[in-house]
């Protein structure tokens, strides 16, 4: 199509040309899913050559074993062996050749082919094949237990959507995500992904946000409700208005969070990085040493004898025990938090969850619903309607729940084009120019800030004076719920050996008291401005060590910098604000607070078996090293202090998974 082009035939050419530009991108999605099956199969197929060698290298293997067991050996029974070893390890000997020129000398490659072919070489043959055979069944079953941990990590990169159903008119057009823009309209069909943020505009169902959240239990959303990419449509058909670009949405974001995690190290991993980089030299070198000094000074020390302890001590020292576990450790904690709804951005940030000991909320949207209600209106000189219609007029261009709340108990529509003037005072209130009237709405501050005498209270709840033309007409009380978790969550959080729990709020003394005593929180900080936040933090700071470490909990804009600013920053995701997300260093998709007694669960269980691996692992070697040097131990315990130790210790970060 299009190359048929003949005089006059431009307009074909030109509609030629648009077909290929709607197909382009299904014919990409047919091409990237066909590439995703081909490298599964390639996968697939690796791994049954992988077990079928080490299978025909081990019958190999125990045909020649039982020859030389039973006294038949022949002058073939070293071939034998010999091609039971290259089938196994084959692989082993090119990766380590292929290492040593690309200037990567020390690794397992090396230090077993170096072990074996000196087996080789002393007329250990059968030991030779036998440590290259269980390091490969090792090797093989680490694997199995990689992909096991992976498993919660894949199913959640599964979340990402393959296309957009496009409303275009009165038909619809199968699109890639990313080419759908804010405000366009997307059909979500029954079964299907959500794949953008957006607000349901028409159609009511139930959706399955067990990925985002780990919440089992399916939600119903209906017209107005906001609705996340990654959720799963399970039963009716909706339109929803896309509020956020493909980059931008809910999906995108998680996924970015997952797949930059592992770059994120911890200082345990950072540490047993550098240690195995100076680890393996040394022992390299003290093999050495001890292969060749003994027989140059002690008199009837044997060469081949003494190269023999030094094999063994060479496959003993292999770090693949730690260099294997440890990250998987992390990587399994993360996993395992992932399903319970709390994405954490990196393994530095899981181990500074163990040494957090003062954990700070927010409270509007963390501790509290965020869903406000008028609970009284007082009049001064007006009618309770008056009063509300001017407050409605006020809060008519705000998006803070405070605003909806009151504009819902009003219940009429506000002319817009009326209002003149609009300007909102950070941790004041609002004013606004309507008509002739000048309206303020807002608390204590706004009122002394324009010298109006008031009637002030002690409500327990968020009081929102209004004020008209500088002369004060009365104040609306305006009561947030706590959440139906709040106070286990607390609870909970104490239970973990948090010895300080804080609340930091813009909110009055009287409400801030009043929640923090519900909860039995240790401190409460109220009327505070964003930046009196960071200051209130920073009080909390002195007299620390680096061990004691500060977590911080919110879900609003404001709440960002206290964020950014604290050890472990923690985000509300459900409902939090983009910002609050971005700056946190763990989101909790649910909007539970009882999940951060979770994630320092899952934290201080990952940290345990991480030095449960370390300690095991390096005991056994210095044993077994020790053993090898004096001639105690054979190159079957070394396999078994090698091999063995590092599939016991992978099998133990395994454990943080249940």
């Amino acid at each position: 199509p299009g190359l048929d082009i003949q005089v006059g035939g431009s307009e074909r050419h030109n509609i030629d040309l648009n077909l290929n530009v709607n197909t382009s991108n299904h014919t990409k999605k047919q091409e990237t899913e066909k590439i995703k099956k081909k490298k599964l199969k390639l996968s697939l197929n690796d791994e049954k050559s992988k077990l079928l060698k080490i299978i025909v290298g081990a019958l190999v293997f125990l045909f020649a074993f039982y020859q030389e067991a039973t006294g038949y050996e022949t002058k073939y029974s070293l071939y034998v062996f010999l091609a039971s070893y290259i089938i196994v390890g084959g692989d082993v000997l090119y990766k380590a050749f292929r290492n040593i020129t690309r200037g990567r000398v020390f690794d397992e490659n090396f230090l077993i082919t170096v072990a074996t072919l000196g087996a080789i070489a002393i007329g250990e043959s059968s030991e030779a094949v036998g440590v290259m055979l269980f390091y490969k069944i090792g090797e093989y079953l680490q694997e199995l237990a990689v992909g096991k941990s992976r498993k919660s990590i894949s199913e959640l990169m599964q979340i990402r959507p393959d296309v957009a159903n496009l409303k275009v008119g009165n038909s619809v057009e199968v699109v890639d995500p990313e080419d759908v823009e804010i405000g366009d309209y997307i059909v979500v069909k029954p079964g299907e992904k959500v794949p953008l943020d957006g607000v349901v505009v028409e159609g009511n169902s139930m959706v399955d946000t067990s990925a985002l959240t780990g919440e089992s239990v399916l939600r119903t959303v209906n017209k107005g409700d906001e609705l996340l990419s990654g959720f799963i449509n399970k039963n009716a058909l909706l339109t929803v208005q896309v509020t956020k670009d493909f980059s931008e949405s809910t999906v995108s974001k998680i996924l970015d969070m997952v797949e930059n995690a592992s770059s994120k190290k911890s200082k345990t991993e950072n540490f047993i990085s550098v240690f195995s980089r100076y680890y393996t030299p040394v022992v390299v070198t003290l093999a050495a040493l001890l292969s060749i000094l003994p027989p140059l000074f002690m008199e009837g020390a044997l060469f081949s004898d003494w190269l023999h302890r030094g094999l063994i001590f060479l496959v003993v020292s292999c770090p693949c025990a730690l260099v294997l576990s440890i990250p998987l450790s992390y990587f399994s904690g993360i996993g395992v938090a992932s399903k319970h709804g709390i994405l954490i951005k990196g393994s530095n940030y899981l181990e500074a969850l163990r040494y957090v000991d003062t954990v700070v909320f927010d409270k509007t949207g963390t501790l509290t619903e965020g869903i406000f209600d008028v609970v009284k209106v007082k009049t001064a000189g007006v009618s309770q309607d008056e009063l509300m219609k001017f407050a409605a007029i006020a809060e008519a261009n705000s998006n803070h729940p405070i605003a909806k709340s009151i504009l819902k108990h009003y219940n009429k529509s506000v002319d817009l084009n009326k209002i003149e003037k609009y300007e909102e005072i950070a941790a004041h209130g609002i004013k606004v120019k309507y008509e002739k009237n000048t309206i303020l709405a807002g608390n204590e501050k706004l009122m002394k800030a324009n010298n109006i005498k008031f009637e002030s209270n002690a409500e327990a709840g968020t009081v929102v004076y209004v004020a008209v033309d500088n002369k004060f007409i009365g104040y609306i009380v305006i009561a947030d719920k706590i959440k139906k978790d709040s106070e286990q969550a607390i609870k909970d959080i104490k239970e973990q050996g948090i010895k300080q729990t804080v609340m930091l709020t813009g909110d009055n003394k009287e409400v801030a008291t009043s929640v923090a005593k519900k909860l039995k929180l240790d401190k409460v900080f109220s009327n505070l401005l964003p930046n009196e936040k960071v200051d209130r933090i920073e009080e909390l700071y002195v007299g620390r060590n680096e061990k004691e470490k500060i977590a911080f909990v919110g879900d609003g804009i404001n709440d960002a910098p206290v964020l950014a600013r604290v050890d472990v920053g923690i985000a509300m995701g459900g409902l939090g604000s983009d910002a609050a997300i971005e700056a946190a260093d763990i989101v909790i998709m649910t909007d539970e607070p009882s999940k951060i007694a979770k994630g320092i669960q899952i934290s201080k269980k990952t940290y345990k078996i991480v030095w449960q691996n370390i300690i095991f692992a390096l005991g056994i070697k210095i044993i077994v090293m020790l053993f090898g040097a004096m001639g105690m131990a054979s190159m079957w315990e070394a396999v078994f202090a090698d091999v063995g130790v590092a599939i016991l210790a992978v099998l133990n970060a395994m454990r943080i998974m249940k």
